[in-house]
């Protein structure tokens, strides 16, 4: 019986002691995360502060930062990420198409060329937003918005040509492709009838 007691209490100490560890390591991981946290808060808060509406609150405790203190972002900034970010989808997927085009052997004309300058004109316009979003006007980009709407446009347009240029070329494969393979698949059946003596049954 003396013996069974022992085992259960070393194994009890051994638990304390693992749990006492495993809260020492969690203790020591979230005090790390908050440092992690507050350091890049710190750095974050600069430049979001020229944007927004108020001011940072600060915590009781001295030289600490929480994300719900920081300010929160203008809605015209917000508009200009949008807008950043559906710009540079629709140039990648205006090449993306130009490219698959060339691969497929479509006739693509000058949309290389136009692809090149979609990417030069969204370059200067990203960097327009991205000024504005960094400087503390207060006038909304209005022009800049509508510049980025007419690049998206194009872009769409491009890969719009792009596309049916594909099609043209890999609707007719595709149809004649098709008409092989049926007509192999005949011939085969026939072959396989003739010589295995089941035609006609």
């Amino acid at each position: 019986m003396s013996t069974v007691a022992l085992v259960v209490g070393g194994l009890v100490a051994a638990t304390l002691l693992t749990g006492t560890a495993l809260l020492a390591a969690i203790a020591t991981g979230v005090w790390w995360l908050r440092r992690r946290l507050r350091r890049r808060l710190e750095r974050v808060r600069l430049p979001l502060t020229g944007r927004s509406r108020g001011s940072a609150v600060r915590t009781d405790a001295p030289g600490q930062w929480w994300l719900w203190s920081l300010p929160l972002t203008d809605r015209r900034w917000r508009d200009g990420v949008r807008a950043r970010r559906e710009l540079w989808r629709a140039v990648s997927a205006a090449e993306h198409a130009v490219a698959a085009a060339h691969r497929g052997g479509a006739p693509t004309g000058d949309l290389d060329g136009l692809c090149r300058r979609l990417r030069r004109a969204a370059d200067s316009a990203d960097c327009s937003l991205a000024i504005w979003q960094r400087s503390a006007a207060g006038a909304g980009p209005d022009h800049m918005i509508a510049e980025v709407r007419d690049l998206v446009s194009a872009a769409r347009q491009i890969q719009a040509a792009a596309s049916s240029a594909l099609a043209s070329v890999s609707r007719p494969v595709a149809r004649e492709l098709a008409d092989d393979v049926r007509a192999e698949v005949v011939a085969l059946r026939a072959g396989v009838a003739k010589a295995t003596g089941t035609t006609g049954m």
